[in-house]
């Protein structure tokens, strides 16, 4: 069995945390990749990734991915800071970056350069997505404004 991000089938029922980890495997097998056809292959099942990601973090977040989104009011204010921009905008220039590679037009050191640029920026990306944006609290689970979210308890 190929356990080969490439073999992953992407589809309309995968929630952002999947098609987020889905895309920093694919990513991470494109820059240790050389055979050309293989890279062309990679780049475009990355960009329908990134594509089925923009719907995803444009609808609400599953309540099944409330928990993993989840933190205490300590750990999220220890938190790193991360590059200021929102998720969409990080998805919309890993798409452009690949549409780049896809091109064909580059030199093998611009290739280099510009899959080592968005290694940095999936691998951004999906750690921007895990982000905890939910608190817990005595009364339940709050977003990072402090607004009630909802009752949800854990086993």
């Amino acid at each position: 069995m190929n356990d080969s991000p490439m073999m992953s089938v992407i589809h309309a029922k995968m929630d952002l945390l999947e098609l987020a980890s889905l895309c920093e495997s694919l990513v991470g097998e494109l820059v240790e990749v050389i055979h050309s056809p293989t890279r062309i292959a990679l780049c475009g099942k990355l960009l329908c990734a990134l594509e089925s990601l923009k719907y995803a973090l444009d609808a609400p977040i599953p309540a099944h991915c409330v928990q993993s989104l989840t933190a205490t009011a300590q750990e999220v204010e220890n938190m790193p800071f991360l590059l200021g921009a929102e998720s969409q905008t990080l998805r919309q220039y890993c798409a452009s970056l690949t549409l780049v590679l896809l091109s064909g037009t580059l030199l093998a050191e611009q290739w280099t350069i510009i899959t080592g640029l968005l290694f940095d920026l999936v691998n951004h990306l999906r750690d921007d997505i895990y982000t905890p944006c939910f608190i817990k609290t005595a009364n339940g689970i709050v977003n990072v404004q402090g607004e009630c979210v909802e009752s949800f308890s854990y086993s």
